[in-house]
């Protein structure tokens, strides 16, 4: 069993990569992610200007995350330093860049080659901040970005897509002809974590990145089109927290899979972790290599008109009745067709009345819906 791939040319040692983030800022940062047996580490993201810390800039709330970090607090000259500093050993370091115009972005992607990447990660979008607000609002503006770079440089380069240019097919199209090797999707989505509504007041001061496993829904139906939509490769993130997360990007057609919220929050034990069970799952189901999973799940989508519509309904087991407890049955509050009643200390199914829409199966604490015909 060999979980080894290739991605752009770099002979990588399991799918597992660092996404950018705050948790990649420096040689310590970077040299810890690279010791916990993650395949690549991508840098937070690098400008010509460093950026001012907001304080605070990372919020949680019942799971959500949320941040307004922009981009390194380091100059040049730093990066250069810490960048030397990394011991890559069998890893390698992927740079994630952003400029305000084509030239800066080139300009920024030579000088970040000569301190030592191994591939770029371009940052051509933003979902916070306003100095990138009008760029690379129309496929030939990115086109235009990614085109300079690529003709400077010899490492390889990726673009990172938001969830709406992942699902395009002009602007995938745009990045590919400009010469990109890979797509990393999606980035964070825009967002704010909530209102105080006792004091009228937002809860964060600015709009955010939103993150962590509750945008994994978006993020895996991104890699889902764009493994239609692209032939270059694809690294998945937005929601990757442990091996089976992984391994649903893995089957959606991913290359690699990036890990960014699971890293800060659960430390970089967690990248050892995802590395170890997905080796392990791998050898339980006798896959031999990741090529051979890869996009296996792909077979199962269809196009919503050519579902063939099949007449189901809600079937119950026998031993319902007795595991919801004091609160009620959530099945029978939540049934719109009205078909889940209950009737004294038990709850049965009018099956004249069930539509088929299959809620009672996944909200049913017990498990003890089914969908028949």
């Amino acid at each position: 069993m060999c979980t080894a791939v290739d991605f752009m040319g770099l002979p990588l040692k399991n799918p597992v990569i660092v996404a950018a983030g705050p948790w990649s800022r420096d040689a310590a940062s970077i040299q810890k992610s690279i010791d916990a047996g993650a395949a690549a580490v991508v840098t937070e993201t690098i400008t010509l200007e460093k950026s001012q810390l907001l304080r605070p800039r990372i919020y949680r709330q019942e799971g959500r995350l949320l941040n307004t970090t922009l981009y390194s607090t380091l100059s040049f000259e730093q990066l250069e330093r810490e960048l030397s500093q990394v011991r890559k050993g069998d890893s390698f370091l992927i740079c994630n860049i952003r400029g305000g115009t084509p030239s800066e972005l080139a300009y920024t992607a030579t000088a970040v080659e000569r301190f030592g990447a191994d591939a770029l990660e371009l940052c051509c979008f933003t979902p916070i901040g306003t100095k990138m607000e009008n760029l690379a609002i129309h496929p030939d503006e990115i086109y235009e970005m990614i085109r300079q770079v690529t003709q400077k440089v010899s490492v390889p380069v990726m673009v990172r897509l938001p969830h709406h240019a992942a699902s395009s097919r002009e602007f995938v199209q745009a990045v590919e002809r400009a010469g990109a090797k890979a797509v990393s999707a999606i980035e964070t989505l825009s967002g704010l974590i909530g209102v105080d509504v006792e004091r009228g007041r937002s809860r964060t001061p600015t709009i955010g990145g939103y993150s962590g496993p509750h945008i994994r829904p978006v993020s895996l139906a991104a890699t889902a089109m764009l493994s239609q939509l692209a032939d270059c490769q694809i690294a998945s993130m937005g929601g990757v927290e442990d091996a089976l997360s992984a391994l649903e990007f893995l089957m959606l057609g991913a290359s690699v899979v990036q890990l960014g919220s699971a890293v800060l929050l659960g430390g970089y034990g967690r990248i050892t972790r995802t590395v170890e069970d997905l080796e392990a799952w791998m050898r339980a189901h006798r896959y031999g290599s990741v090529e051979e999973l890869r996009g296996i799940a792909l077979d199962s989508l269809s196009p919503f008109e050519e579902i063939l519509t099949r007449r189901l309904h809600a079937s119950l087991d026998s031993s319902c009745g007795q595991s919801c407890g004091e609160g009620g049955c959530p099945c029978v509050t939540a049934c719109l067709d009205g078909a889940v009643v209950r009737e004294g200390d038990r709850v049965r199914v009018v099956r004249e009345r069930c539509s088929g829409c299959g809620l009672c199966v996944s909200l049913c604490p017990g498990g003890h819906f089914s969908l028949r015909k």
